[in-house]
């Protein structure tokens, strides 16, 4: 008989569809069951070539060697034994019906019964080693890589359609079998193979929801992103409470969605997630480069650095390393801010503006979107929380407790180095201590810069600076 596995794609399935018992729906079954095993070494190639799987390296080499040393080897072996012995049965078959000979047919229903009790074992070792692929499967749907799932999935239903299509041969063969021993065995293990069917029915039906599952997430995701993006014109005319709103629902959809966004290793801290490039790049699908310098810019206001450039158009933001890193921090969310808040899609260029206006002119989309930054990057909540946990109060103000607390120093003395509210709001922006604890100072923590802190401790009247009575 031609070696199976050896004969063309098309030749192989015409010769299961001519009406043949050879090769039969054991040979199909184990064929399934090999394609399985190709599907989930797939995925495992594609899962070791991405950094994120590699806690999983270990199991991966387990299951290769498995399918490489026993499942694949035996299943092939099995592809083409069993299209050899149920062709020995059919023959006998056919020898039986033909022998007018009672002694003689008595001797050929042995045989066949021999041969059919041999052909039945084969689907149950096919059976089995489709039990354990199926288990591999399900190791390999749930910790490999994530978009090639389809394969994983294609393999575990194979695995499974393998051992439904086995239980069938094997109960069909029962039928005809007699009582021994052996056969015993064999209704025995056709037991316990169904019983394994019914439990990877209910590991595969919880795999299928899990993806459901994650369709419908995914189609809120998008219609919740939908939602915050502008649609209907410039939002010019917002106010600075407005706007305030839209930061608040676009940090809590960063929440919200934080597994998706950061795939397996979502942060712990809502601070991690306040990240323009992250916004940018994985949400919103905007290139973020950053360049040494970007040049000047002419205005009818005059020329100007430029600090970043954003094009709609083009959907790409770049920022200039010129700045220090807490100024590239805030051009990005200004940035970040002009694409939820206006509709403008022409390259446009803006000066390095790190929270303040600095007594410059701006028009007002700049304002909002300078606005945008700051409640993106230092929102009011997660401000007044930490400045609590740091300076063990929900405002700062000057006494000789909380100078001492800060400095060591007495009130005098604190008020001739620090003279107003502005020089006390950096101070403590600034401050890595108090009360004998050691921290990062809010402006490191919320990666802005001192002056930025500052105003924005101000602005939620996180500090007081009591006139001399």
């Amino acid at each position: 008989m031609d070696k199976l596995i050896e004969l063309p794609t098309k030749d192989l399935l015409d010769k299961f569809g001519l009406g043949s018992h050879k090769p039969g729906s054991g040979s199909a079954a184990a064929l399934q069951a090999l394609l399985a095993v190709q599907l989930i070494r797939t995925v495992i190639k594609l899962s070791k070539e991405r950094d994120n799987y590699r806690k999983y390296l270990s199991n991966f080499n387990r299951i290769e060697e498995d399918l490489d040393n026993r499942i694949y080897p035996e299943l092939l072996n099995f592809f083409q034994l069993d299209s050899e012995q149920f062709d020995k049965v059919i023959k006998l078959r056919k020898e039986r019906y033909d022998e007018k000979n009672d002694i003689k047919k008595k001797k050929i229903i042995e045989n066949l019964d021999d041969a059919l009790l041999q052909a039945t074992k084969t689907p149950i070792a096919i059976a089995k080693l489709s039990v354990d692929l199926a288990e591999h499967a399900l190791f390999i749907f749930d910790n490999g890589f994530k978009s090639a799932r389809g394969d994983s999935g294609v393999a575990l239903n194979n695995a499974m359609s393998t051992v439904s299509g086995c239980l069938s041969i094997i109960n069909l063969n029962l039928l005809t079998l007699g009582d021994d021993k052996q056969v015993d065995v064999i209704r025995l293990e056709s037991v316990q193979l169904r019983d394994s069917f019914q439990e990877m029915i209910i590991k595969t039906t919880e795999r299928l929801d899990v993806l459901e599952k994650e369709v419908q997430r995914n189609q809120t995701y998008n219609e919740d992103l939908k939602s915050l993006l502008l649609e209907n014109g410039e939002r010019s005319d917002l106010s600075y409470d407005e706007i305030e709103k839209l930061v608040r629902r676009v940090q809590n959809f960063l929440w919200r969605y934080s597994d998706k966004i950061f795939k397996k290793t979502p942060p712990e801290n809502m601070i991690d997630l306040l990240n323009p490039e992250i916004v940018l790049t994985k949400i919103l699908g905007y290139q973020f480069k950053k360049s040494r310098n970007l040049g000047n810019h002419g205005t009818e206001g005059g020329t100007f650095e430029i600090a970043g450039i954003i094009d709609k158009s083009q959907k790409q933001v770049t920022i200039s390393q010129h700045f220090p890193k807490e100024s590239q921090n805030f051009t990005a969310a200004h940035e970040l801010g002009h694409v939820f808040l206006h509709r403008q899609t022409v390259l446009h260029r803006d000066r390095a503006i790190d929270g303040a206006s600095m007594g410059i002119s701006r028009e007002p989309i700049e304002l909002q979107a300078d606005k945008f930054a700051t409640f993106f990057l230092l929102p009011k909540k997660r401000v007044k929380l930490i400045f609590r946990d740091l300076f063990l109060s929900d405002k700062f103000i000057i006494n000789e407790d909380t100078v001492f607390a800060l400095t060591g120093d007495r009130v005098s003395t604190f008020r001739r180095k620090y003279r107003n509210l502005r020089e006390l709001s950096r101070f403590i922006a600034g401050a890595g201590s108090y009360d004998g604890n050691q921290f990062n100072s809010m402006s490191k923590i919320f990666n802005v810069s001192v002056e930025t802190m500052a105003i924005r401790l101000e602005e939620l009247e996180l500090v007081e600076f009591p006139s001399i009575e």
